[in-house]
């Protein structure tokens, strides 16, 4: 890694990484988070990363007063050896933040994330605090044992200290069993809390003793295979109108799960014309909801996929405002 200065600068606070596969859940765990952190006292720093050219969870994320820093180059983990190390030590030298959160990318193997922290450098400014990983338990429970989606899963799962199975709601006590105790078996140390009857506190979580992350990360078996995000693919679209509410359902029903993971962003409808809506669409389940939040984000979408058909979907995106009325950000991108 490329050394970096740490002169005057506070000594070694306190960094949890927040991990999980794409749409598990991990950015509504960190606004749950945010709302806590003034109980504890301390102050939070957050780094985003997302795979793709727009940044949407940092637009759900960002408020007035709170230290954040973006990471670029589509995945954390395989982004140039200064970008972490840089945004971390943007939000030390501010003076505005007691602990840091990192919330990488979906598509983001942890023991990359943790070798860069634990870097000499680093280490005089930062201490790898906990590893809290979000798994969704319905698609968990769906994903087949061989898929590459599954297997880094397992491996965000084997670094957690502290595991939150999201969605427990969508499926059975039975399902919910099951996963946790396929869960237990990869990580048998690890405490889990069942999402959305319980939360990972952040108040409790800061309270304990940092954990030797590193030295369980050398212990854990690595795969050989190339990295999954390798195989994604992103397409990112602004809107420069509004769009009629039923096509862009249905465009979003249309996504097919095996080509387009996750879809999320920010869009404006011809009725009611005078507001913002935020939407989500993970493995073809997709929800829609007001964005109260002024100044308004710039109406885009990302899409997110293996493979991902850019030319396709493009075009469906075109059809929605018309082809003057859309263009593409760097639409394709790949780590």
């Amino acid at each position: 890694m490329n050394s970096v200065s740490t002169d005057d600068l506070p000594v070694r606070i306190p960094v949890i990484v927040l991990t999980g596969f794409l749409g598990a859940g991990k950015s509504t765990l960190l606004l749950r988070w945010l709302t806590e952190s003034p109980a504890t006292g301390l102050r939070m720093g957050v780094v985003m990363n997302e795979f793709g050219v727009q940044s949407v969870d940092g637009e759900l994320l960002n408020r007035p007063g709170l230290p954040l820093q973006s990471v670029s180059g589509g995945c954390v983990c395989c982004a140039p050896d200064h970008e972490l190390p840089n945004a971390i030590l943007k939000l030390v030298r501010s003076g505005l933040c007691d602990y840091i959160v990192i919330e990488t990318s979906g598509l983001a193997d942890p023991d990359n994330v943790i070798d860069q922290l634990t870097d000499t450098d680093l280490q005089e400014v930062v201490r790898l605090h906990s590893v809290v990983t979000v798994l969704d338990a319905e698609w968990f429970t769906q994903a087949g044992d061989e898929s590459g989606e599954r297997v880094l899963a397992k491996k965000q799962i084997q670094y957690a200290r502290w595991i939150a199975l999201s969605k427990c709601d969508r499926i059975t006590a039975e399902e919910v069993s099951h996963v946790s105790e396929h869960a237990r078996k990869i990580n048998p140390s690890a405490r889990q809390i069942r999402l959305p009857f319980g939360l990972p506190e952040i108040g409790e979580i800061l309270s304990q003793n940092s954990a030797s992350i590193a030295g369980d990360a050398d212990s854990q078996p690595h795969e050989s295979r190339p990295h999954l995000h390798t195989t994604y693919l992103s397409l990112s679209w602004r809107f420069r109108g509004p769009v009629e509410r039923p096509a862009f359902e249905a465009f979003l029903t249309g996504l097919n799960p095996r080509e387009v993971v996750r879809a999320k962003g920010f869009v404006r409808f011809k009725a009611p014309s005078d507001k913002l809506f935020v939407f989500q669409s993970v493995w073809g389940h997709h929800f829609i909801e007001e964005f109260p939040a002024r100044p308004w984000p710039t109406p885009v979408a990302v899409l997110i996929g293996p493979n991902l058909d850019v030319a396709k979907y493009r075009l469906g995106l075109e059809q929605l405002v018309g082809p003057s009325f859309g263009i593409p950000l760097n639409a394709t991108h790949k780590v």
